[in-house]
């Protein structure tokens, strides 16, 4: 049995379920509240005890659809969902090359703190930022995901971003959470499998609960 997997998962169509969506997978509201009621959604699929902690990935596709990499199959107890999941067992090789899509929360820690890398790389540039915000964003992405690489096992050969967002989490008596997400897809060559796949369970960058950090490849 694979220790891990791979899951895509929906809610039912069923009208039962649909009539409740609507609550469970919010349209409308502040994006930073979208992604928290999305978060909270998946827990179901794992939180089986009280101390359990997240031992799962996901992003969103499309509405409503997620893709989930996991170290446990999930379980509807709440039977919402309409789910296939197979175990996580990519077989790679030094010099595989790979197709990818990531969504991250990319930052760099200068004195302790860590900064939005595309904000970092503006505030260090002159000239008008609008501007400069496509060039910044294509740029920083690049050069976080080569940091990547170069300590996880893989070397980007061609990368494109395809957004750049910021988001807010609202949290009781505190001010919000506040992080960024690059979108990026492209083509990567492997360098070093074991610890490729290492880094692949356990994500990419930060924020990782609110759909971040899970690459997704396949080849080709």
């Amino acid at each position: 049995m694979s220790d891990w997997w791979f899951s895509r998962i929906r809610l039912l169509p069923e009208a039962h379920v649909q009539a409740i969506a609507p609550l469970l997978l919010p349209r409308e509201g502040d994006a930073g509240s979208i992604l928290d009621a999305r978060h909270r959604l998946l827990w179901t699929l794992f939180a089986d005890t009280p101390d359990r902690r997240r031992d799962f990935l996901w992003r969103e596709d499309r509405h409503g659809v997620f893709y989930v990499l996991s170290a446990r199959p999930p379980q509807d107890r709440l039977n919402l969902f309409r789910m296939e999941s197979k175990p996580f067992e990519p077989h790679l090789q030094a010099g595989d090359r790979l197709q990818f899509v990531l969504r991250a929360n990319a930052v760099v820690t200068r004195e302790g703190r860590r900064h939005d890398v595309v904000m970092d790389r503006l505030r260090r540039l002159p000239g008008e930022r609008a501007d400069l915000r496509e060039r910044c964003m294509q740029e920083a992405g690049e050069e976080w995901l080569r940091g990547q690489g170069a300590r996880y096992g893989f070397e980007p050969r061609h990368v494109r971003v395809e957004g750049y967002h910021q988001h807010q989490l609202p949290r009781r008596a505190a001010a919000p959470a506040r992080f960024s997400t690059l979108d990026m897809r492209g083509v990567l060559a492997v360098t070093d499998p074991q610890a490729f796949l290492q880094r692949l369970r356990r994500g990419f960058g930060h924020a990782r609960a609110f759909g971040c950090g899970l690459m997704l490849i396949r080849r080709g």
